[in-house]
């Protein structure tokens, strides 16, 4: 068997290999000091961004607010959680909202350079990509956020409500609080998604619609099916 052209072919390739290495190498090598410079980078801000919440003590100021509003939410619903809100607010805070924020600014000015650093080498579809997904990791962060929050808000609506009805019967209350809350929970998504952009419009008011006809239909099935003493219910409480 004749090996000349298969050693050939290898030695072409090792050629071709250093040819580009030649050409592309400083920019490789560039590429890599600017991660590796940017990587210090970014560590040092996750560290800054942690020393400034535990210097002006940012995180207990959020867990304060936090308390203040269910401990107000509280008072409305329940004067017995008094002793639950109690412990819950001398127990660790749960949500190291100093971490997320930091890990999310850290890892954002990384993925910066490192577009950077594929722009410096070259790789141009690796670069549109980098520059699209740090396009679109703001609205994300801010996006989970919204959706966060809205749940937050969505069990503190679903207190109020349920307290707010004060109807004879715990039931009644309980099944309209859950229909306020699901309808909190609904447009917190349809927000969410509308900000991220993840669907379009279209789809937007399709699931609106969809929501809308599912909670008609399904409030006119049940009062028919057995719920027309509770509908008596709430129209008496209103009238009252």
């Amino acid at each position: 068997m004749d090996f000349s052209f298969i050693v050939w072919i290898f030695q072409e390739f090792i050629n071709s290999t250093l040819i580009k290495l030649e050409v592309t190498g400083p920019y490789i090598i560039g590429a890599i000091i600017i991660l590796i410079f940017w990587a210090g980078i970014s560590y040092g801000i996750y560290k800054f961004i942690m020393y400034i919440f535990r210097k002006f003590r940012i995180l207990e100021i959020i867990d304060k607010v936090w308390i203040g509003f269910e401990e107000h939410t509280s008072s409305i619903v329940d004067s017995k959680q008094s002793e639950t809100i109690k412990v819950w607010t001398n127990r660790p805070s749960q949500i190291r909202y100093d971490r997320i924020f930091a890990k999310a600014t850290s890892y954002y000015v990384f993925l910066l350079f490192f577009r950077w650093a594929v722009v410096v080498v070259g790789i141009t579809e690796v670069e549109k990509f980098m520059s699209d997904l740090i396009g679109y990791l703001p609205s994300l962060f801010i996006g989970v956020m919204i959706w966060f929050f809205g749940m937050r808000f969505a069990n503190s609506v679903h207190d109020i409500v349920y307290k707010a009805m004060e109807l004879t019967k715990q039931e009644t209350s309980k099944i309209i609080a859950v229909w306020a809350k699901m309808i909190v929970m609904f447009f917190t998504l349809m927000i969410m998604l509308n900000y991220i952009k993840i669907v379009d419009e279209f789809i937007i008011n399709a699931l609106f619609l969809g929501f809308i006809t599912t909670l008609t239909i399904g409030v006119w099935l049940a009062f028919w099916l057995g719920w027309r003493d509770i509908a008596r219910e709430i129209l008496e409480s209103f009238r009252k």
